[in-house]
């Protein structure tokens, strides 16, 4: 999995992100088990580290939050 940093421009239903990469691309996605487990409340803007899915570039997930908007 290819790790990449990420901004937070929409919040989606049932814990899911639309990120926008450092090259410009959305993708969709959500939080790893332990972010989730921590309670991380992500708002717009918000930075974030991304691990994108092989099989499916266009998901994610969620590995770290880098700085709060």
């Amino acid at each position: 999995m290819a790790s990449v940093s990420a901004e937070v421009v929409e919040i989606l239903p049932s814990a899911v992100y639309r990120l926008k990469l450092a090259d410009g691309r959305e993708v969709r996605g959500h939080l790893a088990a332990q972010q989730a487990r921590g309670f991380v409340r992500l708002r717009l803007r918000d930075r974030v580290e991304v691990e994108l899915s092989a099989a499916d570039p266009a998901r994610g997930r969620i590995v770290r939050v880098l700085s709060r908007q």
